[in-house]
């Protein structure tokens, strides 16, 4: 289940959990790119995600380019689960965007 909460000042918080998974992967979709639409600035919170693979990174990238594109801005606010650290690490998605990437989404957290 995903859920997307956009304050006024435009900051939306997107929280994600269960499974990010091929299974999952139009919802997640749609729920990435209503929060990019929404959002100035993008806050995901990876609250009790359990399961990730490669589609779910996929869409992750894909809606952090797209962020990075529209000059939006990407921030994790919860600790990075480790099965999203290890489905990272096994893909070779550490460097997505850059090694300077703020975010610290594609290094495992901040």
């Amino acid at each position: 289940m995903y859920t997307l909460n956009v304050e006024d000042s435009g900051t939306g918080t997107l929280t994600l959990t269960g499974d990010l998974t091929i299974q999952h992967a139009q919802e997640l979709k749609e729920s990435l790119l209503e929060a990019a639409l929404q959002s100035m600035h993008l806050n995901l919170n990876f609250k009790d995600v359990d399961r990730v693979d490669l589609a779910g990174l996929q869409l992750l990238c894909a809606a952090h380019r797209a962020l990075l594109e529209r000059k939006k801005g990407l921030t994790v606010v919860s600790q990075v689960p480790d099965v999203l650290k290890e489905a990272i690490k096994t893909a070779g998605f550490e460097n997505c965007i850059d090694q300077d990437d703020p975010s610290g989404l594609w290094r495992g957290g901040n």
